[in-house]
């Protein structure tokens, strides 16, 4: 049987191959680290919009977050990964343990809507298209992933709506909705490279998942 990365790899390939302007531009992303995954105590997968790249590069999210945190995007995902992984510790343990952010994010999965680059600022209309065109591919990669957690930093509600049209959104009581996707809980969180204060969005984070509410979907 394939294993999840394999089965990733043939999906993307089918994914190129279907849609003509992401031929040669393809960005991958998925689990970072199968292993790590399969074994963390939470499998999470965290779902943003496009990748920051205007050039429209074809890479591998998987591949260069094994080597690397780069830009804000990246510290905030392993830092809400720390969290949701060891039961939400201080925030500044995260950075008195050398490598520790960086090994967080090793363990979970990540995917974007757009599968190719765009600028800092996306726009709303083209995200729409591409989310209507790849709306079959997402649910098969989502399925695949198979995440028990989902956050999402879609920034719109109709882009987190139009992905799950299933989910029946209900208040955290900290003003983030919270819902159910087949066997994972959702939160629609902030877009990880929002201009919120990290250790206040890392310990809102954690307030959700604490709360009753997250706790009784």
């Amino acid at each position: 049987m394939n294993t999840k990365t394999q089965q990733l790899n043939d999906l993307f390939a089918r994914w190129e191959q279907a849609v003509t302007d992401y031929q040669g531009k393809f960005v991958k992303d998925g689990i970072v680290d199968e292993r790590l995954y399969d074994n963390a105590p939470v499998k999470i997968l965290f779902i943003a919009k496009e990748p920051n790249n205007p050039k429209q590069e074809a890479g591998d999210f998987r591949e260069w977050w094994q080597k690397e945190l780069a830009f804000s995007f990246s510290y905030r995902i392993a830092e809400w990964s720390f969290g949701l992984l060891n039961n939400f510790p201080q925030y500044d343990d995260i950075w008195a343990q050398e490598g520790a952010a960086i090994n967080a994010l090793h363990h979970i999965a990540f995917m974007n809507i757009k599968k190719t680059g765009g600028s800092a600022n996306s726009d709303n209309n083209r995200m729409m298209e591409h989310l209507k065109m790849n709306i079959e591919f997402l649910h098969q990669q989502i399925d695949i992933i198979s995440p028990n957690v989902i956050i999402t930093g879609t920034s719109w509600d109709d882009l987190r709506n139009g992905l799950f049209p299933d989910v029946k959104w209900k208040s955290s009581g900290y003003r983030v909705f919270i819902g159910r996707h087949k066997m994972a809980k959702v939160i629609s969180f902030y877009h990880p490279s929002s201009r919120n204060a990290p250790a206040a969005s890392y310990s809102l984070l954690q307030n959700i998942v604490n709360s009753d509410q997250f706790k009784q979907l």
